[in-house]
């Protein structure tokens, strides 16, 4: 890696003045996981007739692969830039879906892509556990993340990822601010639609966030707040009378992490609304390391009521793991959730992680 790494420094110095940096690192996974939703040997007879067969539990082997570029050059006035992608990115990179390029200095950080948002820098997430993460049910509902579970029930995301962030540091002191792109994103969701109206057109018009987050020793606290503005077309379904549609949702997160000794503790608390849409999250993780070994669990509450669904759905996900560390890149992990959701069993894997 090494060697590789000093050859492609090498050939980017030929071709220019300065000498840009170029690092190729990666990532690997290997391991086998135990899932409800693996099609196996569960055959259900119809009572009408014929046989079908239905997801049920079962184990299946999980591995992956994954390289990663990250380039870094400075100015002439020592303003530094750069930009990171994954191989398998490349595509959406070339479209600013992914990767992220930025520049920094004494003025800050910019960057753009693939970015956190403001709340999510600030606040961040709790402890997760498996080697594969297991749906990552640690994380807190954002509304500028790519996987927001806003709407669980839908398989996409209704909020874009920031097309913007900027970040400043002073002292024990960080700033975020991150924007959505200007030129608005169309979204497919019913999340606003009633028994007797159905919105169209759904047009994410601005999405912003601003963050904060103090460091001192082993301590740390963040704030988050995000908006995001919503407008589209609304069609009563009786009278096929259409009219403008629009709807605002807010977004707050606090958070605070704290270690001593071997045990790191990380706290969370926040709340969503809008028209129709109520949300409420908190949750606590823990982690104790001695040696070579790491030992996490969480347990979060997520309480969303929607125009749709106005009763309170709660889920209360929580997970337990052990991770061991090989050394060099490498380390053992055993993770097991359970999600709390309706039809979902629990989950678990063990696998190896590797770095490079």
């Amino acid at each position: 890696m090494k060697n590789l790494l000093l050859a492609s420094t090498a050939l980017v110095a030929f071709a220019g003045a300065a000498a840009a940096e170029v690092a190729i690192s990666g990532s690997g996974r290997m391991g086998i996981v135990y899932d409800n939703s693996i099609l196996n040997d569960n055959l259900i007879r119809n009572p009408n007739g014929g046989i079908t067969r239905s997801a049920d539990s079962g184990f299946l082997f999980s591995s992956r692969v994954r390289v990663a570029f990250t380039l870094t050059q400075e100015t002439d006035a020592g303003v530094t830039f750069g930009a990171s992608i994954r191989a398998d990115n490349a595509a959406d990179g070339n479209k600013g879906k992914a990767g992220s390029v930025f520049m920094s200095g004494a003025f800050g950080k910019i960057s753009m892509g693939d970015v956190d948002g403001a709340a999510e820098s600030a606040v961040g997430n709790l402890s997760g556990v498996g080697y594969t993460g297991l749906n990552d049910l640690n994380e807190a509902i954002y509304l500028q993340q790519g996987n927001s579970d806003l709407d669980t029930n839908q398989k996409y995301s209704e909020f874009a990822l920031p097309a913007a962030l900027y970040e400043y540091s002073t002292g024990p002191a960080s700033f975020y601010v991150s924007l959505g792109n200007p030129a608005g994103l169309e979204i497919p969701t019913t999340i606003f639609d009633t028994t007797n109206v159905k919105v169209t057109n759904a047009v994410i018009d601005s999405a912003y966030g601003l963050g904060a987050k103090y460091s001192v020793d082993n301590y740390s606290v963040g704030f988050g707040y995000e908006g995001v503005n919503f407008s589209g077309i609304s069609t009563d379904q009786t009278t096929k009378v259409e009219s403008e549609f629009s709807n605002t949702i807010d977004n707050w997160i606090l958070g605070g992490s704290a270690t001593f000794g071997g045990f790191t503790l990380k706290a969370q608390y926040g709340e969503g609304s809008g028209k129709g849409i109520d949300l409420t999250q908190y949750g606590f993780s823990g982690d104790y390391t001695f040696d070579a070994w790491t030992f996490t669990a969480f347990w979060v509450s997520k309480e969303l009521k929607t125009i749709t669904d106005t009763t309170a759905a709660q889920t209360q996900p929580f997970g337990f793991g052990v991770t061991y560390d090989l050394g060099g890149g490498a380390s053992v992990e055993f993770g097991a959730v359970d999600p709390d959701r309706l039809g979902e069993d629990y989950r678990a894997d063990l696998g190896v992680n590797f770095s490079f």
